[in-house]
């Protein structure tokens, strides 16, 4: 704690005795919640040019980059004034500066409020449209540093919820119907000896008003820090070693590849021109599973190489080969990035996925988009003793200027074979832990509480999806929006084994199709964002407020006698206010 204190006091000094900086900084990292990334898509649309790169977050000399494509000169109106904003943005340093040396720092309060109406059906993280994630911390701390032209570095605090707390109930995963019958999640082995639950029942998911406010520090979440980065850049490249978020692809529902749904740990090599990208990552997964205090023994890590062309500036094609490693030792001679990884043929230690994914602007203001991500299809001479696994979104967006501000509207729809990220030995779904103290019903003796998750797809596979979404964002920092959300769910979710016979070790071969099962999960979910913040007023202190609103249905449909059942509903709301300094 005195070294936080004095860090704290360093920092208020060359705050009180510096300058403002107005000079950029080429290695700086935008995080996925900056409002560039949708500015410049908007942007991009309103040019009649297909969306920039999809592999984000961008360095600001990428940035840069990306803008030069646009010709000022031809703007007028919101699109010219959507341009100065971005060309501030990217041409803007870290509020202080001694010299060369740049720092920033601050603190965001956000104080927020959810209530539902179905406090018995509607009571996990699941069963919520916004998810934990989605939840900001009452406090984050951040802290900057940059020298110009080529480094910056950055690292937050935060104090939060838990993502599993001794509020919640808990029921052990082995032995239930979450493994396979020989005990695992996906690839992941859970040890009968070791302390391994899950959240049956969330405390802040499960009450019908909760707020993100608490003093009790046995709620507190020893995930932190949740965002740090490490940048090294020039005007043409960039190498990073993160935690952030990670987004690959050009979806709004969920990318395919690697979706942003949860923060990433990762080295990223970016070497980008206007025309051209070529991006190397290697994402680390965690291994253990247990609260166990052996050693990290195994290496799993997701290697990805992406190459981005733009074609007549109206076409945008991404190809992308990747795979999954697992084994005790990790040799070099698989970090090539110019390899081709589908020859890495063993089964034992690789998983293998190609993706491609496309966006063409029609004519001003319309463009249509699409991914294909393919994991497992038959090839010449072999046997079809596993099933295809593959999924496919496909989209259309037009965006118009409307008074002092844009209008977007999308369509997407999305489809997953069942066994799409699931294999045996190997497969693409990760693991994190969170610690919890002994549950005061007694229901857990407290440890690391695993959480799993899908590296792509939120949803993962057996998905049939079709959301429909008109948004309406000011110049003068205030937005709303309205969606609509359909999907079907089969009877392979994340816990559901690959194999007939419910065995890890045997060949993925369950043989049915999306949406799979005799009865399935169909979901409806209308909603209501509202976005509005002071930065026309005043710059500092940043002051924003939210707000959304969920309408939750969902039935059991039996397709046989093709009857619903089993209807349950549920009215989600969220309102938060962030005052940032």
């Amino acid at each position: 704690m005195f070294k936080k204190i004095v860090l704290l006091l360093i920092l208020a000094g060359v705050c009180c005795f510096s300058v403002f900086a107005t000079d950029s900084v080429n290695s700086y990292i935008y995080p996925l919640s900056s409002s560039l990334y949708s500015d410049m898509d908007t942007l991009f649309s309103l040019c009649s040019l297909s969306k920039p790169s999809t592999v984000r977050p961008w360095s600001q000399a990428q940035a840069k980059e990306i803008l030069k494509i646009i010709d000022k000169s031809s703007l007028e109106g919101v699109s010219l004034a959507l341009y100065n904003k971005i060309e501030n943005q990217v041409n803007e340093g870290l509020r202080f500066q001694f010299g060369n040396f740049e720092v920033d720092g601050g603190i965001n309060f956000a104080l927020e409020l959810y209530a539902h109406s179905n406090d018995k059906d509607f009571v996990t993280e699941e069963d919520w449209i916004r998810t934990y994630n989605d939840r900001k911390s009452l406090m984050q701390f951040h802290f900057d540093f940059a020298l110009k032209d080529y480094f910056y570095t950055t690292c937050d605090l935060h104090y939060k919820w838990s993502r599993a707390n001794y509020n919640d109930h808990f029921l052990p995963y082995y032995g239930s119907d979450r493994v396979s019958s020989d005990s695992y999640v996906g690839a992941y082995k859970i040890e009968e000896a070791n302390n391994v639950y899950y959240v049956d029942k969330s405390y802040m998911f499960s009450q019908k008003v909760f707020t993100n406010f608490f003093l009790n520090t046995m709620n507190f979440s020893f995930i932190w820090p949740k965002r740090a980065v490490f940048s090294l850049g020039n005007d043409k490249l960039n190498v990073s070693i993160s935690r952030d978020d990670l987004a690959i692809g050009n979806s709004n529902v969920g990318n395919l590849l690697v979706d942003n749904h949860h923060f990433s740990d990762y080295f990223h090599l970016s070497i980008f021109d206007r025309y051209f990208t070529y991006d190397w990552i290697i994402m680390y997964l965690n291994s253990i599973v247990s609260d166990s205090e052996r050693p990290n023994t195994e290496a799993i890590m997701y290697l990805i190489h992406t190459l981005q062309f733009r074609i007549f500036n109206k076409v945008s094609l991404t190809v992308s080969e990747n795979v999954m490693y697992r084994a005790q030792t990790f040799s070099f001679e698989f970090l090539n990035p110019a390899f081709i990884f589908h020859n890495l043929n063993n089964r034992q230690m690789f998983n293998a996925i190609a993706y491609v994914e496309a966006n063409a602007a029609l004519f001003k203001g319309f463009e249509i988009y699409g991914q294909f991500a393919l994991d497992q299809a038959r090839a010449p001479n072999e046997g079809a003793d596993q099933d295809d696994a593959w999924g496919l979104t496909a989209g259309a967006k037009y965006t118009v200027a409307l008074g002092n501000g844009i209008l977007s509207n999308y369509a997407e729809f999305v489809y997953t074979t069942p066994l799409l990220y699931k294999r045996d030995k190997v497969d693409f779904i990760r693991v994190y832990r969170y610690w919890s103290h002994s549950a005061k019903d007694g229901s857990f003796g407290g440890s690391h509480v695993p959480i799993f998750d899908y590296v792509g797809f939120p949803l993962g596979g057996d998905v049939i999806m079709l959301e429909a979404n008109s948004t309406y964002k000011s110049l003068d920092n205030w937005s709303v929006g309205v969606f609509v959300r359909a999907w079907d769910k089969g009877n392979v979710d994340l816990y559901t084994s690959h194999n007939k016979e419910n065995e890890n070790n045997g060949r993925p071969n369950l043989g049915v199709k999306t949406p799979s099962g005799d009865i399935i999960s169909r979901n409806l979910v209308c909603g209501i964002k509202a976005e509005a913040d002071a930065s026309q007023f005043f710059k500092w202190p940043g002051l924003s407020t939210y707000a959304e609103l969920d309408w939750y249905n969902r039935f059991s449909y039996e397709k046989a006698q093709k009857r619903y059942f089993n209807y349950q509903t549920d009215v989600q709301f969220t309102i938060g206010i962030t005052l940032s300094i």
